[in-house]
């Protein structure tokens, strides 16, 4: 197999790790009802979904790009910070649109998520 499409595929594995098995608390945690249905809720945490939603998003982030970063062999430059955080910002709005807008469902939400992987993998390969 090609050493190319490998990394491919242990993104999106990584991906699917992410998403639905290693995000844990914060997938309640980032959805601003969870909190209001808190025993002892206050509107002191009102936003207290944000962390969380972030977290995630860099949770995800991170696992996506390690594949890449592991292959190139190279120090991380610019561009891949750029990309980092712009995946971190789209993946947090994504998922705010699916978790708290009620905007999209599940299947839009991981389109989007499965062409921000290929995007990424085509600007880093």
């Amino acid at each position: 197999m090609n050493h190319d499409i490998f990394v491919l595929l242990c993104m999106i594995f990584l991906h699917i790790l992410d998403d639905f098995h290693l995000q844990g608390i914060l997938a309640k945690m980032k959805q601003r009802e969870w909190w209001k249905r808190q025993e002892g809720y206050d509107e002191m945490y009102a936003h207290d979904w944000i962390p969380a939603l972030v977290l995630h998003s860099f949770s995800w982030t991170f696992m996506i790009m390690l594949p890449l970063a592991m292959n190139s062999g190279e120090p991380i430059d610019m561009e891949f910070l750029g990309i980092f955080i712009g995946n971190m910002i789209v993946h947090a709005i994504v998922d705010h649109c699916k978790a708290n807008r009620r905007t999209i469902p599940l299947t839009v939400d991981q389109s989007i998520h499965i062409v921000q992987i290929i995007a990424t993998y085509v600007a880093l390969i």
